[in-house]
């Protein structure tokens, strides 16, 4: 087979073709149309060019300056990724959803930090995504531009996800699978940037209105032609399915230092689950960074939160651990080393350790040492080394690719700590489980 490489644009792009979320373009769409041809879906990547802005004066921005103070930020692991808020994967013949991960963008901070190292974010991420493990070079490099605004930071990111990342080929004939629709909804200005100090206007400038434009948006994509001998044969097909995992998320928030979450997945082969948190006061801020993958908060103050015992329940009952992770917390208040076991397992729920080639993950970004209000001192969540501050509970449910079925059992979570009844803590959950896509002369069929 030869490889054709496409581009294609957003099919609802603004006439002057600058997307910002502030101005009203919170979507962006693309349709791989439906061809002789298949397409590889790990190698689809949005490209276009990033300017941050520290208002949004009429006609023309003031863009984001060195000598600014408090200084406009992103979280530097996440870089472009900070700005894709869901992620909706639809077959365009059925209009058959594949995959949707909402808060895509806390996702992906997890995963990038736990599959991908230092190097990959000062490398071919950072060249790509724009992603930086230094939070000092990350501002220098990728926020600050030049006096005019005309400063682009150029991207070409992949789109790590079950169904694209799963190695299985998508046949775009209009008798097989057909159109393949990608659907990214654009986070929130307050969602992705944050001050570098807690202020929005102190002591010389306003970021009140900071807010991020794209331009020269486009998809690109590698499809492999079928052969003239081989047409009649794949046209002959009928039918067809394949495996893939896809992410499930969820969102809740807890306010209580004996928290209970339990759910009804309805789903038959669950891979892992893995929770990240946040201070709701952190969340669509431009004080704080509501990205960041830190401890809960213990109170407003900015304290970390113990975490002392976890249990993850099916059906009400612990498993696949039939006893209580107890935490370093428990036993020493002062110990700010995160508990090797907490760290193993959230690990090896988003990549198993014998998969894990190399990662983010280490002493220094994992500690209790920071505290998470944000005043510029040293010991400030944004300026953790490796990325920032890394941390999640999780548990892995497979062993050699079967997972566990959760389609009339209860997932559950317990948590006890010293959380204060008046400092709520946003909750994201993730759930990988195995899909299977099926399609036919009807349409196609998604069965989890």
């Amino acid at each position: 087979m030869t490889s054709r490489y496409l581009e294609i644009r957003p099919d609802n792009i603004p006439s002057d073709g600058v997307i910002s979320f502030k101005n009203g373009f919170p979507v962006l769409q693309f349709t791989i149309a439906a061809q002789q041809g298949i397409l590889d879906p790990r190698t689809i990547r949005i490209c276009g060019d990033m300017r941050i802005f520290s208002d949004n004066a009429s006609p023309t921005p003031t863009p984001v300056q060195a000598g600014d103070d408090p200084k406009v930020m992103m979280d530097n692991r996440l870089g472009v990724f900070a700005l894709w808020d869901q992620l909706i994967i639809r077959n365009g013949r059925s209009k058959m959803i594949c995959e949707s991960i909402r808060n895509y963008n806390k996702y992906m901070n997890s995963y990038l930090g736990v599959s991908s190292s230092r190097q990959d974010l000062m490398g071919h991420l950072e060249s790509t995504c724009l992603t930086m493990p230094n939070r000092a070079a990350f501002a220098t490099a990728t926020v600050v531009n030049n006096a005019a605004g005309t400063q682009v930071k150029p991207f070409s990111c992949h789109l790590p996800s079950g169904f694209l990342s799963g190695g299985n080929m998508v046949n775009l004939l209009p008798s097989a699978f057909g159109s393949l629709e990608i659907e990214i909804h654009l986070a929130p200005d307050s969602n992705v940037l944050f001050s570098s100090n807690g202020s929005l206007n102190a002591p010389t400038t306003d970021i009140s209105n900071a807010h991020y434009r794209l331009t020269d948006v486009k998809l690109t994509c590698e499809v492999q032609d079928i052969p003239v001998d081989q047409m009649s044969q794949m046209m002959s097909q009928t039918e067809g399915a394949y495996e893939y995992n896809t992410i499930t998320s969820l969102y809740t928030s807890i306010n209580t230092s004996n928290a209970q979450l339990q759910y009804n997945l309805s789903l038959k082969n669950v891979q892992s689950a893995f929770v990240t948190f946040a201070p709701s006061t952190h969340i669509n801020t431009l004080q704080h960074n509501g990205l960041a993958t830190t401890y809960p908060g213990k109170d407003t103050g900015g304290a970390i939160a113990k975490l002392n015992r976890i249990q993850f329940l099916r059906g009400g009952q612990k498993y696949p651990m039939d006893f209580d992770v107890t935490t370093n917390n428990s036993t020493d208040s002062q110990t700010t080393v995160s508990d090797p076991q907490v760290v193993k397992q959230f690990v090896e729920s988003i990549i198993p350790e014998y998969q894990l080639d190399r990662t983010s993950v280490s002493y220094t970004n994992v500690n209790r040492a920071y505290d998470l209000s944000n005043t510029g001192v040293a010991t400030n969540y944004t300026l953790q080394p490796d990325g920032g501050a890394l941390f999640g509970v999780g548990v892995r449910y497979s062993q050699f690719n079967s997972g566990q079925d959760f389609s009339d059992q209860q997932w559950g979570l317990s948590i006890e700590s010293d959380i204060a009844g008046d400092s709520p803590q946003s909750v994201y959950i993730f759930i990988k489980s195995k899909a299977t896509l099926m399609w036919n002369q009807s349409g196609v069929q998604i069965m989890q």
